[in-house]
Order: C-alpha cells, then structure tokens, then sequence
C-alpha cells in the first residue's frame, strides 16, 4: 500500500495562514498582497504559525489508505460482479432456460442503466445531507438482496424488473464514492486512489469469469449454472453491507481509529488543497449552480463516450471470445480473466502516473489510443488470426478500464465546494451512464462474430472523446491563465458575478483547474 502514497511535500514556511503550494494545474495562488483571503464559509484550520510535519502527514495517508481503499475496493468488486455477471448466466444458459429471444436479452442489459441514470442524482443528495457510510451500506445490502433473488426468476418480465432495480440501489455507489474519497484527499492525490478502487472492477470481470468456470464444472440437475452464479456471487454483497456498517467511517472529524492530532491534519490538508473555495454548507442554490455550469455538459458527453465503449466490452466480452471460435463456452468464461487481470495492472500503473506528474488529459488520451488500437484489431484482422484477435482484446479491455479513473479524477478535481462537487459528480456519472444503455443495444447476435457494427460505434465514441478531452485542456489552459492576469477588483467582481463565496467554488479567481 506504500506505494501509492503520495510523495508531494506540504509546503514548511511559517505564516499566520493557510500556506498554499504554487502550482498552477491546481492550487491557489496568492495575490500581490502576500496573504491568502479564505471566505467565511471556509473552515479556518490555522490562527497560528504552524508547520505540517512531512512524516505525520505520510503517517495520517497511510492509515486512511489501509482503512478505507480496502473497504471501498472490495464494495466496489462485489457491485460490478453483481452488474456484469448477467454476461456470465448467458453463457451458463439463462437465454434458453427462461426463453429469452435476443433482443429481449439486449433489453435486459439496458434497462439496467435506466434505473442508474434516474437515481444517482438524489442518492447523492442524501448520502451528502446524511452519513455517507450509512447510505452505502444501505443500497448495498438492498442490491446484494435483488442481485440474489434474480436466481428465481422464470421470465423475461422478472428479469428485467430485477434488473431496473439493481441499476436503482447501484445507482448512489460510483458517484457516491468518488464524493466519499474527496471527503478524505487532497486532489492531487485521488486518481491513484480512484484508480485503485475502480480497479477492482476489471478485477471483477476477471473472477466473475474465474467463477463462472468453476460453476460450469459442477454437475447438478436442481439448479442451473445461471441460478449459482447470482447465488455465489449476490451473497457476499450482504455480508459486506452489514461489515461496512460497523468499519466504514464518515470523515476526519469522526474516525476513530485517528488520533486528535491526525484528525484535525486531515481537515488542514483539504483546507488548504480547497483554499478560498473550502466550503462546508449546504444550499439547493449551489445544487442548482451545477446545471448552469457548462463544464458538467462537457465531462458528461466525455463520460458518455467512454462508457459506450467500456460497458460494450463489459456485457459482452465472453460473447466476443466465444465468437474466436477457438474455445468453447466453458473454456470462454475462463479466458475473460487475462483481459482483465492486465486492464487491473494498467488502471493502477497509469492513475499512479496520472497523480505523480498531476496531469489529467494527456493520460486520458493515451488510454484511448490504446483501445482504438484494439478496435482496430478487432474490426480488421481475419478472423482466422485468434491469437491476434485475443491480443486486441486484451489492448482493448486495458483501454477502456484504465480511462475511466482518469476521468472521474479529472472532474472532481475540477468543481469545488463539498455540494457542488457531490452534485456535479452525479449528475455527470447520471449523464454519462446512457452510454451503457447504448452499448446494451449496439452489440446484437447478428453482427455475430466480428461485431462490426457494434465497435464502429464504439470506436466512433472513442474518437469523439479524445476530441472533446483535448478541446477541454485548451481551455482550461487559457482560464488558468486568464485567472492569472485578474486584478483584486476583477477578482471581487468574478466571486459576486457567481454569488459571492457561498455559491462561487471553482469559480473562485483563485482556484485553478487540473489539465
């Protein structure tokens, strides 16, 4: 776990104020006065000359490190295993046993992503007005409970009632912890870690087709394959919802396993990485500012792009190996893990790499020449080249996996104030998750091998995304700088043209955006 701590040093100087690290991808530059204005909304951590000692710093991540990544990781695991393991109960036989046609399968995957995009929004306004910890542990032990359940249905109607409920209960968690975790880092420190957590979902994809295999090898005439594949996989769901309502804290202020020092550390660091937009307040007024902020459009389109492609790949890749022709569906469901064993390792190598040169885009934009190299592949290689074929498989899986750590790290770097950033990130994951309902009806049996139609468009949405990625660092360039060159009258009337300090947040002349 050492090895993604951070190693940026805490700025040592003595001063009567928050010292504030100059760096203009992220933090707060001071104006030509010398001190740094903190609105009075902010939490004023330091009235007195104070050093950050380096070592206690490392010591205070390294707890919350192995206390919360943990925890966070393997709820993660456990939902995209419940999500995705319908790609699994296909192979195993759910279609003929309970008479799906495959259109009515295709409708099974998207309505999914429909109970997701209603829900995400308010979930993330309760688990903001409420404990976070709670609420997690409460839509997970609901959807650990339906993702069971889904073993008796007999019906195309069951299915897909089980199906819009999952998406429901699912529907706060993504969101919901990427809020949790800026509740804990500095920015500079979250891709590595969101990084990490989402991780686990290519690591889901792995085991799930680990189990399936094992499940393939037991001969039973009571219950088929498909009914054990969300019994195994929906309990653990339950027995770590009920875990995580006794281990799971809220935030610095109330997590017993720091001590007083650590805690009060804790609340300087992200004070001092927010500076004068560290906001604690809750208002409908700055929910409301997220909808008129034409960044929340921009990251939802480079959400929605990306997830096409990743949730194209997720509900039907043992589907596209089974199409090789070189295993059978049994062997299919075991070779799924190499794809997403290496997207794991690429996902944690390029968010550590992503935190270390506090860059953004330019990460964002080689994840996606590497999965355009596996469409390619995909698209164009003959069929007959499997060995080939796997290896674009692999490119792919790594591509689209790896991307989206980036990208969520990117914008909740990018709005400040604790509401705005909760808000903005639901509503973008909200947006973006039509991807998914998209990639449930791009992939159908009959483009079956190749499926040429289907990675065009998501090929297509690729493409589109490393446009609107490098357009987006363009001109956050020129904000930053423009930022730069503000008077101190031009900088009062920014923050009254947002509202004042209350409603301001990234806004704030002060702030800088992350490229």
């Amino acid at each position: 776990m050492d090895d993604i701590i951070s190693r940026t040093p805490i700025s040592n100087d003595n001063t009567s104020s928050i010292t504030v690290e100059l760096d203009d991808r992220i933090s707060f530059n001071e104006k030509s006065t010398g001190s740094t204005s903190i609105s009075k909304t902010s939490i004023n951590v330091v009235h007195e000359p104070k050093t950050i000692d380096y070592k206690a710093r490392q010591t205070l991540i390294r707890k919350l490190d192995l206390r919360l990544l943990p925890i966070l990781s393997i709820i993660y695991f456990l939902s995209y295993l419940d999500r995705s393991n319908i790609a699994n109960a296909k192979i195993g036989g759910i279609e003929h046993d309970i008479h799906l046609t495959s259109v009515q399968y295709q409708w099974s995957l998207s309505i999914f992503f429909f109970g997701y995009v209603l829900f995400e929004v308010p979930s993330n306004i309760i688990l903001r007005r409420w404990r976070p910890s709670r609420w997690i542990c409460l839509i997970m032990l609901i959807w650990g409970t339906i993702a069971v359940c889904m073993a008796a249905i007999s019906n195309f109607t069951g299915l897909l009632i089980c199906r819009f409920l999952l998406g429901v209960f699912e529907a706060g968690l993504f969101p919901g912890i990427i809020y949790f975790m800026s509740l804990w880092y500095p920015r500079k420190m979250q891709a590595i870690r969101l990084g990490f957590f989402w991780s686990f979902s290519a690591l889901a994809g792995a085991f799930g087709g680990l189990i399936a295999y094992g499940i393939g090898q037991i001969k039973s005439s009571k219950i088929a394959h498909w009914q054990l594949i969300f019994i195994i996989e929906g309990f653990p769901t339950i027995l770590m919802a009920i875990c995580c309502w006794f281990f799971l804290p809220d935030s610095h202020e109330q997590a017993r396993f720091l001590t007083v020092e650590q805690r009060q550390l804790g609340i300087e660091l992200l004070a001092e990485d927010s500076g004068a937009s560290h906001n604690h307040s809750f208002s409908w007024s700055q929910v409301k500012s997220i909808y008129t902020d034409w960044k929340t459009y921009a990251y939802a389109i480079i959400y929605i792009t990306g997830t096409t492609a990743l949730q194209g790949v997720t509900l039907f890749l043992p589907s596209i190996i089974v199409g090789l022709g070189k295993w059978t569906p049994v062997q299919s469901q075991l070779m799924t893990l190499p794809p997403y064993a290496i997207a794991f390792i690429v996902t944690l190598l390029l968010s550590r790499s992503s935190d270390h040169f506090i860059e953004r885009s330019f990460h964002l934009i080689f994840t996606n020449l590497i999965s355009i190299s596996g469409f390619l592949i995909l698209m164009f290689v003959d069929r007959n080249r499997s060995s080939i074929l796997y290896f674009g498989i692999i490119l792919l899986t790594s591509g689209v996996y790896a991307n989206v750590s980036l990208k969520i790290a990117w914008f909740n770097n990018n709005f400040a104030s604790l509401t705005r950033r909760a808000v903005a990130s639901a509503t973008i994951v909200s947006i973006g998750t039509i991807g998914g309902a998209v990639a449930g009806q791009i992939y159908q049996d009959k483009q079956k091998p190749q499926y040429f139609l289907g990675n065009t468009i998501a090929l297509s949405c690729i493409i589109v995304q490393t446009i609107l990625v490098l357009l987006l660092r363009f001109i956050f360039i020129y904000e930053n700088r423009r930022r730069e060159r503000f008077t101190i009258e031009q900088s009062q009337r920014q923050i009254q043209r947002y509202g004042g300090s209350d409603l301001v947040g990234d806004r704030h002349p002060d702030f800088r955006y992350t490229l």
